[in-house]
């Protein structure tokens, strides 16, 4: 399909169109007053999705010692 264009004084009401042309992936550029302000893209069916890291999946990969936060000796600072 062809890209198409939305004037954002009127898009309440063409909002169903928008949303149709979006769901069936045409490109939309919305403009303001003939001017183009933001283009809005079909994400591509090949495109992968970022993969959100869950909580908990490297549980136990990190070790920290038990004294790691005890004060660090004068040796360390140079007195």
């Amino acid at each position: 399909m062809s890209p198409k264009t939305f004037d954002i004084a009127n898009l309440s009401d063409n909002l169903a169109d928008l949303l149709s042309d979006i769901q069936n992936h045409v490109e939309v550029t919305l403009t303001r007053q003939g001017v183009p302000w933001a283009k809005v893209l079909p994400l591509s069916q090949t495109e992968e999705q970022p993969v959100i890291p869950k909580a908990g999946l490297n549980r136990d990969s990190m070790v920290m010692s038990n004294d790691f936060d005890d004060p660090l000796p004068d040796s360390f600072w140079g007195l």
